[in-house]
C-alpha cells in the first residue's frame, strides 16, 4: 500500500478556510516556484515519492524527481536517511516554472517545506523537523521571520523580503506562505495561507536568519485575552453541564457525573458552551472592556470568533484541541 497523501491546497490570506490564521505565532516562509513533491516510506518499508497528484515511478517520473531521489546524489542519500517513520515529507522540486531567476546551485534540488505526521494528523512544527533535517544534509526551507499576531499590512510587507535562493539583484520571489502551527480553522482543518506577488520589485534581504517580531495591537485580541477568563468559562461550563444533566435526569452528585455528562452528551455540551460563553461575555464583561479601552472600534464578528477560540483553549480537555501557546492564542 503506497499511502499517498496529497498536499493541501494553499489558500489565500483572507479566504474563509484561513480565517484567523494570523492570530498567534505565525511563521512566514518563502514560497518557491517549482513543482510539488513528497517522499515517504510505505507500510512495507519501501521508499515512495509523488508529485502533487500521483505516485511516481521509474516509468512515470516528474521532471526527474523520482530518478534523483533514487540516485547517489549526496542530498538524495541524506533525504532517504532522514525521512521520519510514519511521516510524509513535502517539498519543492526546483525546476524552471514561472520564475527562472533562482541561483544556479538551487536548481534540481528538493527543498523541504513541511513534514506531516500521520498518527497525529498534523504538520510538525518547523522547530521539530527543520534544524534536524538540515543537520542531516537535507535542503530545508527556512522561515523569513516569525511574527506574533501580525496585521495584514505587516504580512504584505514580508513579500518584499523574499529573496530566498534568488540571484543577487534579480528581484524577489513568488510570495510567502503563512503557517500557524497552533491553529486550525473552524472546519477542523489546517490549511496554510499564501500571499503571492502580482508584480516583483527588486529588493534584497540581508541573510540575518529567522527573527522574532511583535505584531501590531489588535483590540479584539486584547479584549478576548483579558476578559474571557478561566473563571468565566468554568462557571458557564458548570451551568451547561447542569442544564444537560437535568434534561437527561442525571444526578450530578453521583461519582464522575460531570464527566459522564460531558462525554455522553458532548454534542449538546459543546455548542451550548460556546454560545453561552459568548452570551455571558457580552452581558457581563463587554461593558467593562468598552470602558477600559475608551469606546474602541470593534469588529464583533472577529471578537466572537476569538471568544470561541479562547473558550476552546481554556476548556481544551473538553474539545481535545491544541493548547494555547504561552503569551497568546493558539
Amino acid at each position: 500500500m503506497t499511502q499517498f497523501r496529497r498536499y493541501e491546497h494553499l489558500e489565500r490570506l483572507g479566504h474563509v478556510e484561513t480565517r484567523d490564521i494570523e492570530i498567534g505565532r505565525v511563521h512566514v516562509f518563502p514560497k518557491l516556484d517549482g513543482t510539488n513533491g513528497s517522499v515517504w516510506y510505505d507500510e512495507s518499508g519501501k521508499l515512495q515519492c509523488a508529485s502533487r497528484n500521483r505516485v511516481l515511478s521509474a516509468d512515470a517520473d516528474n521532471q526527474g524527481f523520482h530518478a534523483w531521489l533514487h540516485s547517489d546524489d549526496v542530498r538524495a542519500c541524506a533525504l532517504r536517511s532522514a525521512v521520519p517513520v510514519g511521516s510524509v515529507v513535502y517539498g519543492e522540486w526546483l525546476v524552471p516554472h514561472t520564475i527562472k531567476t533562482y541561483r544556479d546551485e538551487a536548481w534540481k534540488r528538493f527543498w523541504i517545506f513541511d513534514v506531516f505526521h500521520r498518527e497525529s494528523g498534523r504538520f510538525l512544527r518547523w522547530d521539530d523537523y527543520g534544524p534536524q533535517m538540515a543537520a542531516a544534509g537535507c535542503d530545508v526551507i527556512e522561515p523569513l521571520c516569525v511574527i506574533t499576531n501580525p496585521s495584514t499590512d505587516q504580512l504584505i510587507a514580508q513579500l518584499a523580503t523574499n529573496t530566498y535562493l534568488v540571484q543577487d539583484g534579480a528581484g524577489v520571489g513568488e510570495g510567502v506562505v503563512l503557517k500557524n502551527y497552533d491553529w486550525q480553522n473552524e472546519y477542523g482543518r489546517q490549511p496554510w495561507a499564501k500571499l503571492v506577488r502580482s508584480e516583483f520589485k527588486e529588493q534584497n534581504r540581508r541573510a540575518l536568519g529567522t527573527t522574532e517580531k511583535g505584531g501590531e495591537f489588535q483590540i479584539e485580541i486584547a479584549i478576548a485575552e483579558e476578559f474571557v477568563t478561566a473563571t468565566l468559562v468554568g462557571k458557564t461550563r458548570a451551568k451547561v453541564v447542569e442544564a444537560v444533566a437535568n434534561h437527561h435526569k442525571i444526578d450530578l452528585t453521583a461519582p464522575n457525573a460531570q464527566r459522564l455528562v460531558e462525554v455522553s452528551f458532548r454534542h449538546n455540551v459543546i455548542p451550548q458552551l460556546l454560545g453561552r460563553v459568548w452570551h455571558d461575555f457580552v452581558t457581563e464583561e463587554l461593558w467593562a472592556a468598552i470602558k477600559q479601552y475608551r469606546n474602541p472600534a470593534i469588529d464583533f464578528g472577529k471578537l466572537c470568533r476569538l471568544v470561541e477560540r479562547r473558550t476552546k483553549s481554556i476548556a481544551q480537555d473538553l474539545f481535545g484541541g491544541v493548547p494555547v501557546a504561552a503569551g497568546g492564542f493558539a
